[in-house]
């Protein structure tokens, strides 16, 4: 059904009364209502300064109902069909309202183009790599951020690109994202309390640490680090992560970081991504 602009303006208007109970339902109508509403709030923002907050509020929900939306259309197709780089962007864009997704697409494109140029037509499986690695960790200078390993900004897509610091996934993101246009034989592997990048072909197999400057591991190194940290070795720890639970472990990872900061509302919302993704809300490491 669509609304005629009058009537979604008069809507508007009625934002302004005081009685807090008809501010609260004529908000509820134009959540409802969704995107169509949203140019004529965005005017509203700016011509009626004393309702820029409840207006901002609204602006907010329906913002987030369209993102859930978009999520809840990903999370319906099967894991082969999902893209891990759309639902990546998606998750930055309830950070960032504005985020121009097609600007960073355009970024990983000039970056894949570069590392294409560097590897040439003949290259082996490890002479790929260690090109990759030479582009992504020492020319682009990607690398974990150790000082603020919980800074929230690690864990979003488009700030790890602009600012070349992340935590193990969000660094592996950048990397995968960068071979899969290259159509190389890469996997993110969600070994618990770290994750990792493998490249794995016919002739070459290595895990990549895409936190310490792309550092190469065999299954042995892996193993030690599990043991070693108390989780034990078990094959699965090494397997493929399907995109829906790379996409699920980094919404825990901002979920646990929002609980921290003591952010009910994120916190609330970011628990309802991982019910659509169909997992729990628990940390899984980072």
């Amino acid at each position: 059904m669509v609304i005629p602009e009058g009537q979604i303006r008069a809507l508007i208007r009625l934002l302004s009364d005081e009685d807090d109970r008809i501010v609260r339902t004529i908000s509820g109508k134009l959540i409802t209502i969704g995107p169509a509403a949203v140019p004529l709030l965005q005017e509203a923002e700016i011509e009626q300064p004393e309702m820029a907050d409840r207006i901002a509020s609204v602006l907010e929900e329906i913002r987030w109902g369209k993102l859930e939306e978009e999520l809840v259309e990903l999370a319906k197709l099967p894991d082969k069909a999902m893209s891990l780089e759309t639902g990546a962007f998606l998750i930055a864009r309830h950070a960032f309202a504005a985020l121009d997704v097609s600007r960073y697409r355009e970024r990983l494109d000039t970056m894949a183009q570069e590392v294409r140029a560097r590897i040439g037509l003949r290259a082996s499986g490890e002479e790929t790599v260690n090109a990759l690695n030479r582009y992504v960790f020492t020319e682009q200078g990607f690398k974990g951020n150790t000082k603020n390993y919980y800074e929230v900004e690690n864990s979003y897509l488009n700030c790890v690109i602009d600012r070349r610091v992340g935590i193990p996934i969000s660094l592996s993101l950048v990397y995968l994202l960068i071979g899969q246009r290259l159509n190389l034989p890469l996997f993110g592997i969600g070994m618990p309390g770290h994750f990792l990048v493998k490249y794995e072909s016919d002739r070459y197999k290595i895990f990549i640490d895409c936190f310490n400057g792309g550092a190469l591991l065999t299954e042995k190194n892996c193993a030690r680090f599990l043991t070693e940290a108390g989780y034990g070795f078990d094959d699965k720890y090494l397997q493929p992560s399907p995109v829906r639970a790379i996409l699920s472990r980094m919404v825990k990872n901002l979920l646990a970081i929002y609980a921290k900061l003591d952010e009910p509302v994120k916190t609330s919302r970011l628990t309802k991504f991982i019910e659509i993704l169909g997992g729990e809300p628990r940390e899984e490491g980072l």
